[in-house]
C-alpha cells in the first residue's frame, strides 16, 4: 500500500484512470474529528479485499488523522476554514487506486494500490433540504446484478451517472433506483430505508448496491434496541405505500422524503415531521456523537 500526497500527479497508466480499478469512501469532517471513522476503514478494507486489493488499517488511521491535521493547519494559517464556510465541516474522499500498471487488465503483483485523499466543501444545501425534506423520481436507469461486486463502494460509478443525468433533467434532488429485476435498492448515493405499519425497512444488498456506513450504524442501532427492521426485497409499490421515506448517507445522514414521483408521474407525498424519522435520527447522533 502506497500512501502518497493530495496533489501528486495521477499518471495516465493508473489502473482507477483506465478501468476504474479501485475503491473509495467519502468521510464526513465535523471540527477536524472524522464522523464514523471505524465504519469508514472497515468498509474501505472490505471494498479492497473484495476487489483483491490489500490495505493496512492500522496505516489507515493514521494516514487519515495526519490529512485532517494538515488541513487544520492550513486552514488556521489562511484564517480561512479549509475549502469551507460551514463551521469546520468539509468532506474528506480516501481513494484506493488498483496501482499504476501498463496496458492490460490483468494487476501486476509487484504494483501496490494507491491511496490518496481529496478535500471538498461540505454541500451548502443539506440543512436546507433536512428541514423541507428530498423530492425523488424513479429512476429509469436500472443497476446490474453483480453479487461479487454487491454491497462494494469500488470507481465504477456509470450507472450513477447516467441515474444523475434524469436526477437533473427532472430538476429533483435524487432518485429511487431499482435493479434490472425491479427490486428497490437505493438512491443515487444513499440507501433508502421506509417506514410502515410500525416498522423500518431497507433493501437488501445481495446483487448490488453500495452498503453505506450510516446503513450500516443504523441496522446495528435498531438491531441492539430490538426495533422492528426487515432486511429484503421491495417494489417501489411498497415504498409507495410507506409513511416515511428516508435517504442516507455519510455526508447527510439520515434525510427525509417530502415526496416522489412515481413511474406514472403521479406524485405521492410524506410527512416529513415524523416521530419515526426523528426516532432514526437520534440513534445516528448516539452513533456518531455518543448521545
Amino acid at each position: 500500500m502506497k500512501i502518497v500526497p493530495s496533489d501528486t500527479l495521477i499518471l495516465a497508466s493508473d489502473r482507477a484512470f483506465n478501468y476504474g480499478d479501485g475503491v473509495f469512501t467519502t468521510i464526513r469532517v465535523e471540527n477536524y474529528t472524522p464522523q464514523l471513522i471505524d465504519l469508514h476503514l472497515m468498509r474501505l478494507c472490505h471494498d479492497a479485499k473484495a476487489i483483491g486489493l490489500q490495505l493496512e488499517q492500522n496505516r489507515l488511521m493514521p494516514a487519515i488523522c495526519n490529512e485532517i491535521e494538515r488541513l487544520k493547519v492550513d486552514a488556521l494559517q489562511s484564517n480561512l476554514h479549509a475549502d469551507s464556510s460551514n463551521d469546520d465541516r468539509y468532506v474528506l474522499k480516501v481513494h484506493v487506486s488498483g496501482g499504476d500498471s501498463g496496458r492490460g487488465y490483468a494487476r501486476d503483483k509487484h504494483t501496490p494500490p494507491i491511496v490518496r485523499f481529496s478535500q471538498h466543501a461540505y454541500p451548502a444545501n443539506y440543512a436546507l433540504l433536512e428541514k423541507s425534506g428530498l423530492s425523488l423520481i424513479c429512476a429509469q436507469t436500472t443497476l446490474a446484478i453483480q453479487p461479487l461486486l454487491a454491497g462494494v463502494k469500488h470507481l465504477n460509478r456509470l450507472e450513477q451517472v447516467l441515474v444523475k443525468q434524469e436526477v437533473v433533467a427532472k430538476g429533483v434532488d435524487d432518485a429511487i433506483v431499482c435493479d434490472t429485476q425491479d427490486n428497490v435498492i437505493e438512491a443515487s448515493a444513499g440507501n433508502v430505508f421506509f417506514f410502515a405499519h410500525g416498522t423500518w425497512y431497507t433493501p437488501s444488498l445481495k446483487g448490488c448496491g453500495v452498503n453505506g456506513v450510516v446503513r450500516q450504524a443504523l441496522v446495528q442501532a435498531l438491531h441492539n434496541e430490538n426495533a422492528p427492521l426487515h432486511v429484503g426485497e421491495y417494489s417501489l409499490k411498497s415504498v409507495e405505500e410507506a409513511e416515511a421515506v428516508v435517504v442516507t448517507n455519510a455526508l447527510m445522514g439520515v434525510m427525509p422524503v417530502k415526496r416522489i414521483a412515481f413511474n406514472d408521474e403521479h406524485w405521492v407525498d410524506y410527512n416529513i415531521d415524523n416521530a419515526a424519522i426523528r426516532y432514526l435520527q437520534s440513534l445516528l447522533r448516539i452513533a456518531v456523537y455518543g448521545k
